[in-house]
């Protein structure tokens, strides 16, 4: 091959080289920016679900109703289940589950504590 061609293609395989490292910073910050967008969407996502909820605790609490321990799910549970687990939040079921943990270990310290006595 004569050196033009190699020239040639050096330049073509550089020019290919600067295109494809351009798109891939284009994407990188893309990605970056779509990243931001959607933390700062789940984030107001999760303060509106939190002021609805305090809506909803509030007139329930006016009118009286409460919600029976044993009640089926219902599609609000569900959302909020699917939203916690999008977030990486503990679910109800997990705080709970912590909650008695908790209990349990308080009740054995205080045992504990009135033995040592």
């Amino acid at each position: 091959m004569s050196n033009t061609v190699i020239n040639q293609i050096n330049e073509r395989y550089a020019q290919v080289s600067a295109e494809a490292k351009d798109a891939f910073e284009k994407i990188n910050v893309a990605m970056r920016g779509a990243i931001s967008r959607a933390e700062a969407s789940s984030s107001e996502l999760f303060e509106s679900l939190v002021k609805t909820g305090e809506k909803r605790q509030k007139a329930q609490a006016k009118t009286g109703t409460k919600k029976s321990a044993k009640a089926e799910p219902t599609q609000l549970d569900q959302v909020r289940t699917r939203v916690a687990q999008a977030l990486g939040l503990p679910t109800r079921d997990e705080v709970e589950a912590l909650n008695k943990k908790m209990a349990t270990l308080t009740r054995k310290v205080n045992k504990l504590a009135k033995e040592a006595k």
